[in-house]
């Protein structure tokens, strides 16, 4: 299965507050499908169904407001609202359950006109390609693809990404709006971190067998929370 221009976008939104979406994350789900995840942040020590009776009133209300926001813009939204002890849990088991193949974790950012795409190799790239086709439909953003050939050598690493840019360019973006960039940094880590900076939003590829265990350590993660930049993460799913 690979991502198409019905791509379904999981968005998971905290609805134990006030908070309202930037419009520069509803502009990005443009030309793709929403599934916005409402959730209600549950304490260890108390049952979900306890706070649910106390708040699914007010939860329903902002996670409406929210849902409106999106259709507004002209995004087709199915809204899902879960009370839940762990985060992490609900969204990789609601992404399973709606067949979502990107995850979009929100950031703030005024308006996305840079996009870093970190390749590790040929595994998932065809469904970041598709993704990037057509969230890059609904703006003018460039995209720059990113390999550290630390590991690899250059001529495989050279491939990668000039295959991942003729793959994009196929898919219609113009191919003056793409790039690409090798690295032979001793800590691709830190370097993406540093480069991730100078960037409005991220397309990151899963790099553990589910979202759970991606969201809770691994490296695409600590990469989101360190720049603090909005991010997809494409799911690796067949």
């Amino acid at each position: 299965m690979t991502l198409s221009d019905d791509a379904t976008i999981l968005v998971p939104v905290d609805v134990s507050g006030e908070g309202s979406p930037a419009q520069s994350l509803v502009d990005l789900c443009r030309s793709v499908d929403v599934v916005l995840l409402g959730y209600y942040p549950v304490p260890d020590q108390v049952a979900p169904a306890q706070l649910r009776r106390d708040h699914e009133s007010d939860a329903t209300a902002t996670l409406g407001r929210m849902a409106e926001a999106f259709e507004a813009g002209g995004v087709d939204v199915t809204d899902v609202l879960v009370f839940t002890h762990d985060r992490a849990d609900a969204i990789d088991r609601v992404a399973a359950e709606y067949g979502c193949g990107a995850v979009l974790t929100p950031g703030p950012v005024d308006r996305v006109e840079r996009v870093l795409v970190p390749v590790r190799g040929d595994a998932n790239l065809e469904r970041i390609v598709s993704l990037l086709a057509a969230v890059m439909r609904a703006n003018e953003a460039s995209v720059t693809f990113f390999h550290s050939v630390a590991d690899d050598d250059s001529d495989r690493g050279e491939s990668l990404v000039r295959g991942a840019v003729d793959r994009l360019d196929e898919a219609g973006v113009d191919r003056d709006r793409i790039d690409w960039q090798l690295s032979d940094a001793a800590s691709p880590y830190d370097e993406i971190i540093d480069l991730a900076r100078e960037y409005d939003l991220l397309v990151l590829g899963e790099t553990e067998p589910s979202l759970r265990e991606r969201i809770l350590g691994s490296v695409p993660s600590r990469i989101v929370d360190e720049v603090d930049k909005p991010a997809f993460i494409v799911r690796d799913v067949d």
